[in-house]
């Protein structure tokens, strides 16, 4: 199976309630958001347990400073997902527990495509910022999905702090979450896009042994490879790879520039 994650734009939230019971069949408990990971790729997709946030962060940032234009800013997603068991009233009061503990305030209860959903966001420092988007499966679950985001990580001093406290709140709020992390810079080459994802391969390179291309996607604008990586325990199942980080580069029709993104395991944002 290819990963054809092309990130054009939000996916609905119809193709959302797809991907999501595509991961609740096929045992996943993480997600993928429903932005890059489509309704028939999730359903192969299986999460390893044991890999921590602290070291994929690491690692992310590492890789993205090499592959990127040396002081440009570094954009960093970062989602905690799971699944909440609880009734209809069960989940409301959840829902406003998380998003107090997250320091979110009240959250904006409303129904869409048939499905009760509560959504709160707040800043946690000058460039960074938590959401929460919580939303009924069916009388029994719901998904919850806590997202932080910083426009430049290298100003954001208390991400790595806020992200752990996401997922320690999460797990209070009776939901086992699991991460996926995605890094976006300015490439620091130009050129056609498979050009600078070659140069891309080449830093993380460096900075990461073992790694080995097995799966990629290619058009008129973007170009995009998924790889294993021996060492790392997490991982996503696709086909018969062991997938454990994505990369890809887009060129921006703008003004003529390339995007490099990165992502543990799959990138679960635009690129």
């Amino acid at each position: 199976m290819k990963l054809r994650n092309r990130g054009r734009g939000k996916a609905t939230l119809a193709l959302l309630f797809m991907c999501i019971a595509a991961l609740l069949l096929a045992g996943f408990r993480s997600g993928a958001g429903g932005e890059a990971v489509t309704a028939s790729a999730a359903a192969d997709v299986i999460i390893s347990e044991g890999a921590g946030l602290e070291q994929g962060l690491e690692l992310l940032v590492t890789a993205g400073r090499k592959s990127t234009e040396p002081g440009s800013p570094l954009r960093l997603v970062l989602k905690w997902q799971g699944e909440y068991s609880g009734n209809a009233a069960e989940s409301a009061e959840a829902a406003a527990g998380l998003a107090e503990r997250l320091g979110l305030g009240t959250p904006e209860h409303s129904e869409e495509d048939g499905h009760t959903t509560f959504r709160a966001a707040a800043s946690f420092n000058p460039s960074g910022k938590t959401s929460l988007f919580w939303s009924g499966i069916d009388q029994s679950r719901s998904y919850v999905i806590v997202t932080l985001e910083t426009a430049d990580l290298l100003k954001a001093t208390a991400f790595q702090a806020a992200a752990q406290e996401a997922g320690v709140q999460m797990q209070a709020a009776g939901i086992e979450p699991e991460w996926n992390v995605s890094l976006q810079g300015v490439a620091s080459t130009q050129g056609t896009p498979r050009e600078a994802l070659v140069h891309t391969e080449q830093a993380i390179a460096a900075a990461i042994s073992g790694l080995q291309a097995v799966e990629d996607y290619e058009d008129e604008t973007t170009y995009s490879r998924s790889y294993s990586v021996p060492g790392l325990a997490r991982y996503v199942s696709s086909g018969k790879h062991a997938v454990a980080m994505q990369t890809a580069v887009h060129k921006n029709g703008n003004n003529n520039s390339n995007r490099v993104t990165i992502g543990l395991p799959l990138i679960t944002i635009e690129y």
